[in-house]
């Protein structure tokens, strides 16, 4: 049973490997979905900076954002139902 469960986590390392190699793709991807939560609480110009990489067995996200303000409660959106 042992080398099965070998094979299925050499073929995960590979999935996840091949998921990096598409980083340009998927950290644009990323940017995109956080640039629009962050506009909701944040008032800035440029982009947000999103770094994603790997380290053993986690994914580590770096986010840098320099905003000029933190926008009121009141004029956050309020959360809708799915």
């Amino acid at each position: 049973m042992k080398p099965k469960k070998n094979y299925l986590l050499r073929m995960e390392n590979m999935i996840n490997n091949d998921r990096m190699k598409n980083s340009v793709d998927f950290t644009e991807l990323l940017t995109v979905d956080l640039n629009r939560v962050l506009k909701e609480y944040f008032e800035y110009g440029e982009d947000p900076i999103v770094e994603v990489y790997k380290s053993g067995n986690s994914y580590h996200l770096k986010l840098t954002l320099s905003a000029r303000a933190v926008k009121a409660f009141s004029s956050v959106p309020p959360e809708t139902a799915p």
